[in-house]
């Protein structure tokens, strides 16, 4: 059984509250650390992508030539120049580039925006699937602050790691990470399930048929693709949104 709590809401002021009462229970504890979130379109492992792919070679082999060759390409294509491994991994991270970083966020709005921004996948019955956002009550001891002394690829124990703001994306969307051990057999265990962190998360379902509403609050507090991807293709997106309906916003779907 995992160690986990599970909650469910149904609109932004029921996530607000359970978020408000995780924080303030925390706080009575002496943990003044903030809440970490992370927004999935539907439940899925806690792995980093990295973990998920069918790879042409020892784990580890493939994420440092993965990584050099990522190095040696983005100098013409990157306004941001990393200057360790650390800087480099995490802008691998958010441009798409397989690795041991799993992606997190201080902003409990970005992460039900990434949760609801799309309609929900539909399952081998035809059936909505319902959405997950993951709190982590981490303690100060999770966090990675020795980067200086230790390089991300031979990372020995999973903690939580804060990049240098190496991207637009990173700082908009007040994004960090954890980095994961990968193990001698070449896997890498799942968050939810890892003896230090799985009693510090609360696993909160967002149901299918809420999230064309929610998106919509969210657009109205600010928060949607032009504000999460601040660049052109994020600000296209959001366009596009305004002035055409996704499947889960037509006359009779549920909203």
């Amino acid at each position: 059984m995992p160690n986990y709590s599970f909650q469910e809401v149904i609109n932004i002021q029921d996530y607000a509250a359970l978020i408000e009462k995780i924080k303030t229970n925390s706080e009575n504890k002496g943990n003044k650390t903030d809440l970490l979130f992370r927004g999935q379109n539907s439940d899925s492992p806690l792995l980093p992508k990295l973990a998920r792919l069918t790879l042409k070679g020892k784990i580890t082999n493939i994420e440092k030539l993965m990584l050099e060759e990522f190095k040696r390409g983005i100098l013409p294509l990157s306004e941001f120049q990393p200057e360790n491994n650390w800087d480099l991994l995490a802008l691998a991270q958010h441009h798409g580039l397989p690795t041991r970083l799993l992606d997190w966020t201080y902003s409990a709005l970005v992460a039900l925006w990434f949760t609801v921004s799309r309609p929900a996948k539909i399952d081998k019955n035809k059936q909505p699937l319902d959405g997950v956002v993951w709190i982590l009550n981490a303690d100060v001891k999770d966090f990675r602050t020795n980067t200086e002394l230790i390089d991300p690829l031979s990372n020995k124990i999973t903690k939580i790691f804060r990049s240098t703001v190496v991207s637009r994306r990173i700082s908009a969307q007040s994004g960090v990470f954890t980095v994961h051990k990968i193990n001698e057999g070449g896997k890498m265990i799942r968050f939810e399930t890892h003896r230090t962190f799985s009693k510090k998360l609360t696993k909160v379902t967002i149901p299918a048929a809420q999230f064309a509403a929610i998106r919509k609050q969210l657009h109205i507090m600010g928060v949607n693709s032009a504000s999460v991807f601040p660049d052109i293709d994020g600000y296209c997106r959001h366009l596009e949104w305004r002035y055409s309906k996704l499947s889960d916003e037509l006359p009779g779907e549920s909203k």
